[in-house]
């Protein structure tokens, strides 16, 4: 058994793989042999001790996963040794003992069975962008034919977004910084695209909804972008921000905004523990997400994979910014 673990503060270079010593399975937990990791921006943040949970060292890395089941605390239920499981990001800034691993003790709370037809490498990129989309995307009753702005639509959960509201019948309009990486967005659902290094952003907004404006914006972006998507906002709508990946300190991120811009408009700052903490909500978002599988209306998309082994590639690649969906990391 290996995992990942880190004794500095740093960047890629302090994640050392390092024999592992699990102690016992808990009488609620599952020890999962992991197949398929999932790569989070979050976990360079907490790497770098730039993440809004204060890194402590040593530390392990990890929320999410695809693995089979291999031992079972004598209180779990529902789970056998052979299951294929998803690890879903119910804990931050890691689940059990770490999910950057070969194997992992995991609550059993934080297990799924796997959605079938999907491989382990699609798996990993399902769930932590699904379940952030969905929440964002159920925020407040959006509903057909109302516009949605998506930002950073290329990302995991930019993109998944794009497949939601599409699927739920609305006018989707997504951002990327450039015209090269359009086609992408348009390919995946969206009605409209804007490449934000090329093009005045309300401007576009303004003409494709009539001069409304949308409903919702999403923005993962921050920084100037999020006060030009204010001015994108109709009467009465909302902005719900999920990150500032313009900010390489996420504990840094400040939100410039003229005050009389938010008259009649909202803006709020989002976390994924809004929907997992509420067993109703966390509920319908699986059930949703699994259906957008198996209708195929919401196709994960897979940037890169790397092994276990290579694990500072993975993120020098996360980090490189550039990506056509999530960084999976494979053990096996």
């Amino acid at each position: 058994m290996h995992h990942v673990i880190f004794y500095e503060i740093g960047g890629p270079e302090v994640m050392k793989v390092e024999p592992l010593d699990l102690p016992p399975v808990g009488p609620e937990e599952v020890r999962v042999r992991i197949k398929a990791i999932g790569v989070n921006r979050f976990e360079a943040l907490y790497r770098r001790n730039f993440y809004v949970v204060p890194a402590t060292l040593p530390s392990v890395l990890g929320v999410e996963g695809v693995g089979v089941v291999v031992e079972t605390g004598s209180q779990v239920d529902g789970y056998g040794v052979g299951d294929r499981v998803a690890i879903l990001p119910v804990q931050t800034p890691f689940v059990g003992s770490g999910i950057y691993a070969s194997h992992a003790n995991v609550p059993a709370a934080a297990l799924v069975k796997s959605i079938p037809g999907t491989t382990e490498v699609e798996e990993a990129a399902v769930w932590m962008a699904g379940l952030q989309a969905y929440n964002l995307i159920t925020k407040v009753p959006v509903g057909a034919g109302d516009a949605v702005l998506v930002t950073a639509g290329t990302s995991p959960v930019g993109s998944a977004l794009i497949q939601f509201a599409r699927d739920m019948g609305m006018m989707v309009l997504a951002t990327t910084r450039t015209d090269a990486r359009k086609q992408e967005l348009i390919d995946l659902g969206a009605h409209h695209v804007i490449a934000t290094d090329e093009q005045a952003l309300s401007d576009v907004v303004m003409e494709a909804t009539g001069g409304k404006g949308v409903q919702v914006v999403l923005d993962t972006v921050g920084g100037a972008l999020l006060a030009q998507c204010v001015a994108c906002l109709a009467e009465g709508g909302s902005l719900f921000s999920y990150g500032a990946q313009t900010s390489p300190d996420i504990t840094t991120a400040r939100v410039n905004v003229p005050l009389v811009a938010l008259d009649r408009r909202s803006l709020s700052f989002v976390d994924l523990f809004e929907l997992t903490d509420v067993p109703e909500r966390f509920a319908a978002a699986q059930d949703y997400i699994r259906d957008a599988v198996a209708r195929g209306v919401f196709k994960p998309r897979v940037d890169s994979t790397f092994g276990l082994a290579d694990v500072q590639e993975a993120h020098r690649r996360m980090e490189d910014g550039v990506l056509s969906g999530k960084v999976v990391i494979t053990t096996s």
